[in-house]
């Protein structure tokens, strides 16, 4: 039963779609916004809520770009909806230094595209498209980390079930 219900859920998973730098909101948004549109975005992965706090946590630090007259771009609603999907897998400081790395030969827009393609292939367990301009090893971390992404919803989500199933036992003292 546990299997059957696990492997519904992936087909229903299969539906949700990250959406591509050219179908994020054209205009500028506040903080409160930004946390929305990424939570909405995200919310069927089960990654946990975005905050206004970490938000504003992630400028201080650098992992980023600080808002122009408190609104955010598109540049940063990329950058959020990754490190949401990433926060629970690696550090904000490996995020920080992932981010700078793909970007050093890439423009932003086309890694973030790059990234969406890769994980919403594997949403849909299809192949990965054909790579059309990322270079190879920024190709590679791409694909790690999309993949390292990915395989931690599924876990979770499975964790998930099989503790409303079956809650394992507490050791007594």
């Amino acid at each position: 039963m546990l299997l059957y219900e696990y492997k519904s859920w992936r087909k229903e998973l299969a539906k949700t779609q990250l959406k591509h730098w050219e179908n994020l909101p054209a205009m500028n948004l506040y903080v409160d916004q930004l946390v929305s549109v990424v939570n909405d975005q995200l919310n069927s992965l089960h990654v946990g809520e975005i905050t206004k706090s970490m938000v504003n946590n992630y400028v201080k630090k650098g992992v980023i770009m600080a808002p122009v007259k408190k609104k955010y771009s598109a540049y940063q609603l990329a950058a959020v909806t990754v490190i949401a999907l990433l926060k629970n897998t690696y550090s904000l400081d490996d995020i920080k230094a992932g981010f700078a790395q793909v970007t050093v030969n890439n423009y932003p827009e086309a890694v973030y595209n790059r990234f969406v393609d890769l994980f919403n292939a594997l949403l849909c367990e299809d192949k990965f498209p054909e790579n059309e301009g990322i270079d190879e090893a920024n190709e590679i971390l791409l694909e790690l980390i999309a993949k390292s992404a990915y395989q931690r919803v599924l876990a979770v989500h499975l964790f998930a079930m099989m503790n409303e199933k079956q809650p394992p036992v507490q050791l007594k003292k």
